[in-house]
């Protein structure tokens, strides 16, 4: 057997393997029993399989086949790209000892019911001393692997590949004055400030669910190869390369929640069913990077599900859904209503000007928790988390719900990954005005309901290459530009200024 047939061979078992511990993840946040020990039952299944993982992926036989490939001359594009990725995980796995993936993996799956519990509860304690052992134990994860140069940069580049904080910082320094200066425009806006109440009013959940597949069908999500369920906290997962799963959460006087939460996952959804046949079951069967895989979702969900075009084929069909609340109100105000700019307390209910604001926060935070632990205390996080957005949103969470406790991220020790989500948005709206310039027919069509052009154009261009590509090598490769952030501050003030009058 050649070198390469070994290596595509022994990482396809490892890549099924994953598959099998995200299968068991899934079920934990969509039907697991709500008992304490229903959860540890289950975070020791998923510790086993990560420890079987862990043992296969960096054993002497797994790195004699990756020996051989390297002497192997000529692979092509995939080949190379396999080769590449699985010296990555193999070279950062060895570092890590058996007795530390287990641990974070039962952390992980104990931690985020304790996050449950304590979110629904507003009690930050209950969570606390989880949150603590995640962020000791990622810090001596950062510490084995030491990419460097900082504990911080070596967590990010699980989720962004070669990225370091420092360019991060660079590109946040210069996001910031740029997403403030717009908010204080529209809030010194003369125009009328739109109307979220209509948002708020009682809608049936059930018509929420319908109104939701109904969407998704539409924009070509494949149930042959996925469902949807519901969860706490909306997340996608692949369970196999045919296999692809969102869940969505309903709140009943709050509508943008659920439709917004599915189209969201569908847009990751869409990128996991769109890896050509060749990268199924391998490590390449995956997003370019966390951020690329983030700009599909954030394309979908803001620039594609809150534009003009879309309610005009979308508002019709949702005022039958719900004609005791919609049937009289006008459907360019319900289009404003869906862009309200307003600072808020929850980053996922965030508009598109501030939800950059909240993810500053994050990462200013997560950096102190990992480089400088010493500094600041996991017990005082409640207090500087409501200071921090005080400070650059002018608001206070009133509990923890809605202060430190809303996102589920730091219960699986996902440190690194929420910079990611504006990195999404810059690759989104660069990519969308790509898209524009090649398909001057676009508005025209989504107001038609018709979006297999765009997803046509996302398969050929960024989906079917799956990992094969660096994220700002195909974001160069796809837009012949380097990462640009003046398309999005573009993309907000044409839609925005728009809205209110400016």
């Amino acid at each position: 057997m050649s070198a390469i047939k070994e290596l595509k061979n022994r990482f396809t078992e490892l890549m099924r393997l994953n598959y099998i511990s995200t299968l068991l993840g899934w079920d934990l946040q969509v039907n697991l029993p709500k008992s304490q020990g229903a959860a540890k039952g289950r975070s020791e299944q998923i510790a086993l399989i990560e420890a079987i993982i862990h043992k296969k992926l960096v054993s002497k036989k797994t790195g004699e086949i990756i020996k051989k490939a390297e002497n192997l001359s000529n692979l092509d594009l995939i080949d190379s790209a396999l080769l590449r990725e699985a010296k990555r995980k193999y070279n950062k796995a060895i570092k890590i000892p058996i007795e530390l993936v287990t641990e974070i993996a039962k952390t992980a799956s104990l931690g985020h019911q304790a996050w449950e519990k304590a979110r629904a509860k507003s009690d930050f304690s209950m969570f606390e001393p989880y949150l603590e052992k995640m962020v000791r134990l990622e810090r001596e994860y950062a510490e084995k692997i030491d990419i460097g140069p900082t504990l911080y940069d070596s967590l990010i580049d699980i989720y962004e590949p070669e990225a370091k904080s420092d360019w991060i910082s660079k590109l946040f320094k210069d996001l910031k004055p740029r997403l403030m200066k717009i908010l204080r425009k529209i809030e010194s806006s003369d125009s009328d400030i739109p109307n979220q109440e209509i948002l708020r009013k009682n809608y049936d959940p059930d018509k929420q669910w319908n109104l939701s597949m109904e969407i998704i069908k539409k924009l070509n999500f494949d149930f042959t190869k996925g469902r949807q369920d519901k969860s706490v906290h909306p997340f996608t997962a692949s369970v196999s390369s045919m296999d692809t799963r969102i869940t969505t959460r309903i709140w009943e006087n709050f509508l943008p929640a659920c439709l917004f939460g599915t189209i969201h996952e569908c847009g990751h959804a869409l990128y996991e069913m769109g890896f050509r046949e060749e990268l199924h079951d391998t490590f390449l069967a995956d997003g370019s990077s966390l951020g690329f895989h983030e700009s599909q979702s954030r394309l979908w969900e803001n620039i594609i599900g809150r534009s003009k075009e879309f309610w005009n084929y979308w508002y019709p069909i949702a005022q039958k859904y719900f004609p005791e609340n919609l049937k009289d109100y006008p459907e360019y105000e319900f289009y404003r209503s869906m862009n309200v700019v307003q600072p808020s307390f929850i980053r996922v209910e965030a508009d598109e000007v501030t939800y950059g604001l909240h993810i500053i926060i994050r990462f200013e935070l997560e950096k102190e928790l990992i480089n400088n632990s010493d500094s600041l205390s996991i017990s005082e996080l409640p207090n500087i988390w409501n200071s921090r957005m005080q400070e650059l949103l002018g608001i206070t969470p009133p509990d923890d719900a809605k202060g430190v406790l809303q996102d589920v991220h730091w219960s699986s020790g996902a440190f690194g990954y929420f910079p990611t989500y504006t990195l999404g948005n810059l690759y989104a709206s660069q990519i969308y005005e790509d898209v524009l310039k090649k398909q001057p027919d676009l508005l025209e069509e989504i107001k038609q309901g018709n979006y297999l052009n765009l997803l046509k154009y996302l398969r050929e261009n960024i989906h079917k290459h799956g990992r094969i590509y660096r994220p700002l090598d195909l974001l160069k490769k796809v837009t012949g530009e380097n990462l640009n952030p003046d398309y999005f501050i573009k993309y907000l003030e044409n839609k925005f200024y728009q809205i209110y009058n400016l």
